[in-house]
Parts: C-alpha cells; sequence; structure tokens
C-alpha cells in the first residue's frame, strides 16, 4: 500500500511524522511534503498511484479538495482516491465539532479515543449527515512513549522512582494568554518564583508551532520576546522553539497553559501543572483540559518546591482521550486493506477490478 500524508502547520507535521513512522512500522509505503498546493494535488497524476491522502490540514480546506477530487475522477472514469482525515490534536466539545463538520465527507475518520467517538455520534444525530467509517488510533501526534508511561491499562503515566530535577520548564503559547498585559504579568510572576526559588533553574521555551509573523507588533509580543527584551539580566533562561526536545529531556516539572507540548511531557511522565489562572476558557482550551485533575492557580505558589508533589492526571481522563490506545496505526491499515487498491480499483497485484 502507498499513501501520502499532507500538513499544513508545524503541529499536523510533527503528528504525520509519528502517524508515517507507525504505518511504515506496518508495511506501508508513506509518501509526505508533496510538491503541490491542495487545489493542484486534487486533480494530479500522483493520486493514481496512491491508495489514500491523509489530509491533516485546516478542516476548512477540505470541502473544496474534496469536490475537486471527485470531479477529476469522474472525468477520467475511475474512483477518487481514499481521503482519510481527522484532528490533529485532542479536542472535544464546540472546537471539535466545529472541526469534525468539514471532514464529514472524506472516507475515514481518524479519532483519538471514546470522547472523540461520542462527540461524532451526537454530531451525526443532530445534522442528519452520513456516518463516515471512524477508526481511534489513540494520541497518535505524540509519538512514542518513554518506558515509564503506561500504554494498556489506561492509567496514568508512571512517575520515576529518582528524584526529578528542580528545573522548571514553562511551555510558551505565543498568543497566550490574550488580554493586554497578561502575557508581562505572567513573565513577572515566572521571575518571581524564580527568585523565590535559588535551586531552580526556571526555562521559558518557545512554542515551536507559533503561527505568528516571524516580528509580531511591539504592542503584542510573545512571553519568548518579552523575556528576550529585557533591559536587565533575567533569572529565567531561555530556549530556542527548535530546542524543544532536549529541553523537555532536561525538565523536571512542566507548566502551561495549554500548549500542544504539554502531551509531550506526559509521555515524558513529567510532572506537568497547568495553570487554572484565567478558568476556563475555550480559546485556551479550558473545556478539553478541565477534567484532567492537573489545573492549579501558579499565581498561589510562593516556592517552585511545591511543584515537587503535583498530582498525576486523572486515569479516566486519559482513557478518555484515547491513551490507553496503542498508537500503531493498525486499524488504520486494516481499514486501508479492506479498500480496493488505488483510486482505479487495482488489486493486491495490480490488475484492475
Amino acid at each position: 500500500m502507498r499513501v501520502l500524508l499532507v500538513a499544513d502547520t508545524a503541529l499536523a507535521r510533527t503528528g504525520c511524522m509519528h502517524l508515517g513512522a507507525s504505518l511504515r512500522r506496518q508495511g506501508v509505503e508513506v509518501l509526505e511534503e508533496p510538491p503541490l498546493d491542495l487545489e493542484a494535488l486534487a486533480t494530479s497524476d500522483l493520486l493514481l498511484r496512491l491508495d489514500a491522502v491523509g489530509l491533516f490540514v485546516r478542516s476548512d480546506k477540505l470541502p473544496p479538495f474534496l469536490r475537486r477530487l471527485h470531479q477529476a475522477a469522474a472525468l477520467r472514469g475511475i474512483p477518487p482516491v481514499a481521503v482519510f482525515s481527522g484532528p490533529s490534536a485532542p479536542l472535544m466539545g464546540d472546537a471539535l465539532v466545529a472541526d469534525l463538520l468539514p471532514r464529514l465527507d472524506v472516507d475515514l475518520l481518524c479519532l483519538h479515543g471514546q470522547h472523540q467517538s461520542e462527540d461524532l455520534a451526537d454530531l451525526l444525530r443532530t445534522s442528519g449527515h452520513r456516518a463516515p467509517a471512524s477508526v481511534e488510533l489513540g494520541l497518535w501526534g505524540v509519538g512514542p512513549r518513554h518506558p515509564g508511561t503506561d500504554e494498556s491499562a489506561g492509567e496514568q503515566p508512571s512517575r520515576d522512582q529518582l528524584p526529578r530535577p528542580r528545573h522548571l520548564v514553562f511551555l510558551e503559547q505565543a498568543d497566550l494568554p490574550p488580554a493586554p498585559g497578561a502575557r508581562e504579568r505572567l513573565l513577572e510572576m515566572l521571575e518571581r518564583l524564580s527568585e523565590a526559588s535559588p535551586n531552580w533553574v526556571v526555562t521559558v521555551q518557545a512554542d515551536p508551532f507559533r503561527t505568528d509573523p516571524p516580528d509580531p507588533p511591539p504592542q503584542d509580543p510573545s512571553l519568548a520576546d518579552l523575556l528576550l527584551q529585557r533591559s536587565r539580566p533575567s533569572s529565567l533562561r531561555f530556549s530556542p522553539a527548535e530546542a524543544w526536545r532536549p529541553c523537555l529531556e532536561r525538565a523536571g516539572v512542566c507548566a502551561t497553559i495549554s500548549s500542544p507540548l504539554l502531551w509531550q511531557a506526559l509521555a515524558r511522565s513529567c510532572p506537568l501543572l497547568l495553570l487554572g489562572d484565567y478558568g476556563i476558557r475555550t480559546d485556551m482550551d479550558g473545556p478539553l483540559l478541565f477534567g484532567s485533575g492537573l489545573m492549579q492557580r501558579l499565581s498561589s505558589c510562593e516556592h517552585l518546591d511545591a511543584l515537587l508533589d503535583l498530582p498525576p492526571p486523572n486515569p479516566a481522563w486519559l482513557h478518555a482521550l484515547g491513551w490507553s490506545i496503542q498508537p500503531d496505526a493498525e486499524p488504520l491499515v486494516r481499514w486501508l486493506a479492506g479498500r480496493p487498491r488505488g483510486p482505479a480499483g487495482r488489486d493486491a497485484h495490480g490488475e484492475g477490478r
């Protein structure tokens, strides 16, 4: 089998890298980074050599792509190539519904776990739309988990027995918190905690999924921008966006509002604090994270030693998100194997049906 994976953001590309590795372990030939934009890809002869296309792009790009794809296939007199898609990061509630609605005409929806499957069933009942095929792949965008995490029983990641280093890594999001002056106040809070805890290292990890222009307006700098603009020495360290992997490896504790890197922290069994200082807000993924058991007010913390005994994540929350599902792409491969091979309906021996 041969599939093409298409992503349009840094977050989706990271997820597709892990999904592609899982597919290759199942014997699937995987192509990535097509040389065409979506409009040209929909009518390209490249699709004639594929068994499926995975489109992990912004959901509003799906309907025009699918229309062009089906029109081109009809003109050729062949079935269109199979298309699978789905959210590349965990979503639930209104955010998930908004993401799924434009994807309902694909052949297969790739979901993470029980919560998304239940939300999809509710959406189909209320929208009157046909039910596309769907599979649960677990949190496939996270990639391999470290040996200290539980991948099978639906329980929270286990904690390492060795003392964790006193190193707090704050996972920045370039556009959060959004209120005027809120990022400045957050930076001051991190500096206060760092100065009150001289036996700790505090690092601000720049957002690797930033979509802002490289030179944002001066009135709206990110947390990392503010740190780099400090005219006096800061007690905080800075980690550039591209260095997030080694930075997470060195972390003893992570904190964030709702950075997608939180799943990477959990995959490394790293204790995690989710800032509850801003309430349960949809624009900060509050509804998704509310049941995690990880939300606390960082502003009420007086010394970073208080973070040495953070609670583990709620195992029921992890299970509903799909944490207990081994992200090996096997359900996707089984679905692909049950379909006619390629847009021209070739069988396993390359002969027409």
